[in-house]
């Protein structure tokens, strides 16, 4: 689901890699709240 965004990202791979960190940070805390 989430991931799809990834596919069209356009900018610098330093923030894409915050990006990345931010969307599975948000996402292992959705699983530990569930």
């Amino acid at each position: 689901k989430t991931w799809r965004i990834l596919r069209k990202l356009r900018c610098c791979p330093l923030k894409a890699g915050h990006l990345c960190k931010a969307i599975a940070l948000l996402q292992n805390y959705e699983v530990a709240r569930g």
